[in-house]
């Protein structure tokens, strides 16, 4: 390639950009991921480039991949608040930056060890990259190269072992071996592609990597698609019958209007189902589906409401809610807590929750309800980041709906309660918390065998942004083997099963509600047990190769000096 030529080089890396952002869901083109970054990399791995115009690239490349797939952010409504307008811009433009790092590295193998061992590296360097920028309160590792893949089915279903990371490592590697393969065939004796296809060792090498890398996935699926069958679960395993209630509450209105009446809706929905199936055993809620109702009911000491419907009719309810709680005053308050306006000496504290509401003759006002707090919080709207360890941060979280500044729950706690013969043990993902593999994992450590996703998604219309979101939960299914129940205010609420396969949906923007029976596992995956063991081993890797070429090429240095 010409290196004078900045423009043509330009066209490679926007091609690369257009090409990850069309295999990004729900466009139904995942195999383009698989030689989406080949124009980036071909550029720099055989041209000469200055520094800032390397990072250029790198930074239109990634640019046009994140709006491309995440342009819906900045909710494009009449009703948007300017909060998340200018955070979803300011994530647009700044967010490409993160991914300088694994370049960076990229680089600098390149010119400690050359072209084709940092080449060989790229895979483990940009995986290691992906994982840790999935941690930690500005982790956002919504656009995984592996959750591409999402409507490959039956590909994908080998990160039950893996994690997302097993796809994006098979991607990474694709991409690498069709560089080498057009860098073995630029520099090829003949310029027929034939006679390099039949004479080229290295092209017979690059070519059965891709083809073991495209293959292999489907035979393992062969192997699990029976085991997961859903008709087949529910002979092999027990289950319960569970409804999703979709409100559909306009989100801009719902923190200005009646809550009781809100309450109301949901109840009077959850009785029509019941007119219909009245062998419902547990009914899901939204996110936040019962903002503010009075001081004892949103400080978790008085849901008579509640329970007495769920009394009456045998029933429970899994709903979010709006927490506060009073910190006593004896008691030294965390420098993140709020101050009362009505009484100065008076902190508290707010959580995104979910409570789960039995039935139980016995209750009193007072007594212990099962409750968890959202753990994994949205960076910028819900918390801005790094406010526990410096607290003056949250007074900048002025998002004008709703409240701003929550606090972070402790982790995966599970609800759980006795359904006559069986245990059912419920990890209630909490909206974004569905994009953290690890972090839902951590509900399997903790024993569940159904897993309930209550989100809001109703800021963002008819955008992509909803159904991207209900993908990223068909991930987590697969990877934990779980059924899925999820209910969204206004969609997409559905049921998902451990194959990924959405089994039911209710219609967006719809008031209604859905049930399904969904099978209770207790099998655990290997990526259920060992949480991110390929991204810490790539990282690992990284690093020991690193150490070994540096010290390798010392080495060599000093036997010529001598």
């Amino acid at each position: 390639m010409d290196n004078n030529k900045f423009s043509t080089q330009i066209i490679f890396a926007s091609l690369s950009g257009i090409l990850l952002a069309l295999s990004f869901p729900p466009i139904p083109m995942p195999f383009l991921a698989f030689v989406g970054l080949v124009p980036l990399l071909y550029v720099l791995n055989n041209t000469i480039l200055t520094k800032k115009k390397r990072y250029f690239l790198v930074y239109l490349t990634f640019f046009i991949y994140h709006t491309g797939s995440l342009w819906w952010i900045s909710s494009w409504t009449q009703d948007t608040d300017i909060f998340l307008l200018i955070a979803g811009l300011a994530l647009d433009f700044f967010h490409p930056i993160f991914f300088f790092i694994p370049f960076a590295v990229y680089f600098w193998f390149q010119k400690q060890f050359g072209n084709k061992v940092a080449l060989l590296c790229f895979p483990f360097i940009f995986l290691s990259f992906e994982w840790l920028h999935s941690l930690g309160d500005v982790g956002f590792p919504w656009l995984t190269l592996g959750n591409t893949q999402i409507l490959n089915t039956y590909w994908i279903q080998f990160i039950d072992i893996t994690g997302i990371w097993g796809a994006s490592l098979a991607i990474l590697f694709v991409n690498v071996l069709v560089v080498n393969f057009f860098d073995g065939y630029r520099n090829f004796e003949s310029t027929k592609l034939i006679h390099y296809l039949t004479k080229s060792q290295k092209a017979s090498l690059n070519l059965i990597g891709i083809f073991i890398l495209f293959v292999l996935p489907y035979f393992y699926s062969f192997l699990v698609i029976k085991k997961y069958d859903y008709h087949n679960n529910l002979q092999n395993n027990k289950y319960i019958s569970v409804a999703v209630i979709q409100p559909n509450i306009n989100p801009w209105r719902k923190w200005e209007t009646s809550v009781f009446e809100q309450l109301q809706l949901l109840l009077k929905i959850s009785d029509s189902i019941l007119v219909i199936n009245p062998n419902i055993n547990l009914f899901v809620f939204p996110e936040t589906a019962i903002p503010s109702l009075y001081t004892e009911f949103n400080t978790l000491q008085d849901i008579s409401i509640l329970q007495n419907w769920c009394n009456l009719r045998n029933v429970s309810i899994l709903t979010g809610i709006t927490e506060f709680y009073f910190i006593p005053k004896n008691i030294k308050a965390p420098a993140t807590a709020k101050q009362l306006k009505s009484d100065e000496q008076q902190y508290y504290q707010t959580f995104n929750s979910s409570i789960l509401v039995v039935p139980n003759p016995n209750y009193k006002p007072g007594d212990k309800v099962q409750n968890y707090r959202k753990s994994k919080l949205t960076p910028f709207g819900e918390q801005i980041p790094f406010q526990e360890e410096i607290p003056f941060l949250s007074q900048f979280a002025l998002w004008s709906v709703g409240i701003s500044s929550w606090n972070k729950g402790s982790g995966a706690d599970v609800l759980k309660y006795r359904l006559n013969n069986k245990e059912v043990r419920i990890g209630n993902i909490i909206c974004i918390e569905s994009i953290y593999p690890e972090f839902v994992t951590g509900f399997v450590e903790a024993n569940s065998n159904l897993f309930t996703l209550i989100t809001n998604d109703g800021w963002y219309d008819f955008t992509v942004g909803p159904r991207q979101h209900y993908l990223l939960a068909c991930i987590r299914a697969i990877e934990n083997r779980r059924y899925i129940a999820r209910s969204a205010n206004t969609g997409i609420s559905g049921f998902i099963s451990p194959l990924g396969i959405s089994l039911k949906e209710a219609p967006q923007y719809i008031r209604t509600g859905i049930d399904f029976l969904l099978p209770l596992i207790e099998e655990k995956t290997i990526y259920s047990k060992y949480g991110d063991w390929l991204p810490i081993i790539c990282l690992l890797l990284t690093i020991f190769i690193a150490i070994i070429f540096k010290f390798r090429k010392k080495l060599s240095l000093l036997q010529h000096n001598y």
